[in-house]
């Protein structure tokens, strides 16, 4: 049961050459500038992280209307009426391991599969960050008491880098998917 409570997260495991790059790359190098930058700045002026109203809670705002959107792009591609997006994908077609029957079998890809897998997982990434969101805040004072003082720095940039990394992750993906969905489905495979 836990596995399939995880499936969404099937779509990091699809293989292509450059879509690592996508999911891990671009999405790390942003987390580690964004977070550089909110640590590195600190020293002009407070930013605040982790108040009402503070970096967090305006991530956590922005996030949390996109559950709705994702699931809605979801129901329109598991629907979509164009054949042409359940032709596998133009070579080399990305592959992910599925199981039949008992056993994992690799499958190419469809147009329409890869982009349900990728709105499944950019639903699941949403609520990831809003849980990881909503914890941060309700725990950080406590957390705060209990760590020695010289490592809150570390900790809470270390908090904020997964935090930032998984909100990249999910924004540059939809992008990939707004470009899929407005542009690439609409053009013939060559």
């Amino acid at each position: 049961m836990f596995r399939h409570l995880l499936r969404p997260l099937s779509y990091l495991s699809i293989e292509h050459k450059q879509k690592w790059v996508v999911d891990w790359v671009y999405p790390l190098i942003f987390a580690v500038l964004s977070t550089a930058l909110l640590f590195g700045l600190k020293k002009y002026g407070n930013i605040p992280l982790y108040a009402d109203g503070a970096v967090i809670s305006k991530i956590l705002g922005f996030v949390q209307g996109l559950p709705g959107f994702y699931i809605a792009a979801l129901a329109a591609i598991a629907t979509f009426n164009k054949l042409d997006i359940d032709k596998t994908m133009p070579k080399p077609a990305p592959k992910l391991d599925i199981m039949v029957q008992g056993q994992i079998v690799p499958i190419e890809l469809t147009r329409r599969r890869f982009l349900c897998s990728m709105f499944a997982f950019l639903t699941a990434e949403s609520l990831i960050i809003i849980v990881i969101a909503i914890f941060g805040q309700a725990i950080y004072l406590p957390i705060k008491a209990i760590i020695p003082e010289n490592f809150h720095t570390l900790v809470s940039a270390s908090y904020m880098l997964i935090l930032l990394f998984v909100f990249w992750q999910m924004l540059i993906t939809s992008f990939w998917g707004l470009f899929y969905l407005g542009d690439r489905l609409h053009q013939p495979d060559q």
